[in-house]
């Protein structure tokens, strides 16, 4: 009885002292929206691709609206997080400073709860000097991200000087016209009355299987816009599958990601890459009242998926 007795007194002690030596007392990561977004270095882009891009086309790489982040601290997973935020730590495994991997992440189309980090960047690496109770602002050491060298861009469209899209039916004259908003190179439609627009863009070659593949497009438009990739598949050619929407975004510059690669790899029936993949853009005016779609830049991303 006695043997028994002190076996639970050791294990109570062991417990007590287990308590007192564990600091529950969290350090906090804080991270903001600029945290994120004004973070891509693209100043060694054109040496790791082996591409000859100017500043323009450079700067419209650096261009995202990431919403979230991914948190990862000591390996461990702290999970998808909004910003701006302050992220609890509590495990920092007793040493003086904390491995801390943060990916920016996004919504898909940017209208769905599907968070999904951004697969284009090098895992960026930090070691943070956390302290229970204090809150180590990333600013103080910002992130800087590059783009993996496996990352392809098989399209472009700046709008610079002229602009790759061209209207779907040929007895239409309605296309983005290169111009200046906001101190930005972009193409422009203006709409005038009821009628409508439908604007194809060059034909892009995309992998149809086991990729990352990203539509991205920054905007301000003053009415929606409907996004769809033309493909031929095995049964019929040259079908326009909707990726989604646009919304009017009230004078303010949005980025919207669209997943080519899940629509590609649903539709794309035959063997081998898409030789002949389109972007189609389209959308509505109003009757005696302007409607401006502008279009800052568009980029088609891909990497392998493993």
């Amino acid at each position: 009885m006695k043997k028994a007795l002190y076996a639970l007194l050791s294990v109570i002690l062991c417990i007590t002292v287990s308590c007192k030596e564990n600091n529950l007392t969290p350090a906090y990561i804080y991270l903001t929206y600029e945290d994120i977004n004004n973070c891509v270095d693209v100043s060694n882009y054109n040496e790791t691709h082996s591409v000859n891009y100017d500043a323009e086309q450079l700067a419209a790489f650096q261009q995202h609206t990431f919403t979230h982040a991914n948190v990862y601290v000591n390996g461990k997973n702290l999970g998808c997080w909004q910003v701006p935020c302050r992220i609890p730590v509590l495990d920092m495994s007793g040493e003086d400073s904390a491995s801390v991997v943060i990916l920016p992440a996004f919504r898909k189309t940017g209208m769905t709860n599907t968070i999904q980090g951004y697969p284009f960047f090098n895992v960026l690496l930090k070691k943070l000097l956390l302290k229970p109770g204090e809150t180590f602002n990333i600013s103080d050491d910002p992130l800087k991200f590059v783009y993996s060298p496996y990352a392809q861009c098989p399209y472009l469209e700046t709008f610079t000087n002229s602009s790759s899209f061209t209207p779907t039916d040929s007895t239409s004259v309605l296309t983005f016209v290169p111009t200046t908003v906001d101190g930005r190179s972009a193409g422009a439609i203006t709409m005038t009355t009821n009628t409508s627009f439908d604007v194809t863009s060059i034909p892009i070659t995309l992998p149809a299987r086991n990729y990352y593949v990203y539509l991205e497009v920054t905007y301000k438009i003053d009415a929606n816009m409907d996004v769809g990739v033309k493909i031929s598949t095995g049964q019929s050619a040259n079908v326009v599958h909707p990726l989604g929407g646009m919304y009017a975004t009230n004078g303010e510059w949005k980025t919207i990601y669209f997943n080519l690669g899940s629509v590609i790899s649903s539709y794309h029936y035959t063997s081998g890459n898409v030789t002949s993949a389109n972007i189609v853009l389209s959308g509505i005016g109003e009757k005696n009242k302007n409607i401006n779609y502008y279009i800052d830049n568009i980029k088609v991303l891909y990497e392998p998926a493993s």
